[in-house]
């Protein structure tokens, strides 16, 4: 049975039990089981990542960070783990409500391998984890 791993970076722990829920759904309509890690700041993340001790078999498929989230931010936090050589093959996304073009060009920018608007809705929620999963419909 296929597994997916998918970490969430992001402050609201309300997106982040949509975000939850939403795979639990999707896992019940397909024969992936998933796996979430989430942290809710930027600097957990990031003392989990930059552990030398870390088991590469814990990373996961993707990467999912807020932008705006306090003491570092989802910019910030990304262009940290994109220095990190064990990193380097896993896409991580910017999954925010933020609107500011600007913000997003700058995420691409510094290494992201893409950003998307966050979804509101249980189907949009898993509509966008199959695509950042490379799930088919």
């Amino acid at each position: 049975m296929l597994q997916r791993h998918i970490c969430i970076v992001d402050d609201d722990k309300d997106d982040i039990f949509l975000m939850s829920a939403s795979l639990k759904r999707l896992e019940s309509k397909t024969t992936i089981r998933f796996k979430m890690s989430a942290f809710y700041s930027a600097e957990d993340a990031f003392s989990f990542f930059s552990n030398p001790a870390i088991d590469l078999q814990d990373l996961p498929d993707c990467i999912c960070l807020d932008i705006n989230m306090p003491g570092t931010n989802g910019l910030q936090l990304l262009r940290m783990l994109r220095q990190m050589s064990h990193l380097m093959e896993i896409p991580i996304y910017i999954v925010s409500t933020t609107k500011n073009q600007n913000t997003h060009q700058e995420a691409v920018s510094s290494g992201a391998n893409g950003t998307y608007a966050k979804p509101d809705t249980m189907l949009g929620m898993q509509t966008l984890q199959r695509q950042l999963l490379g799930i088919p419909d």
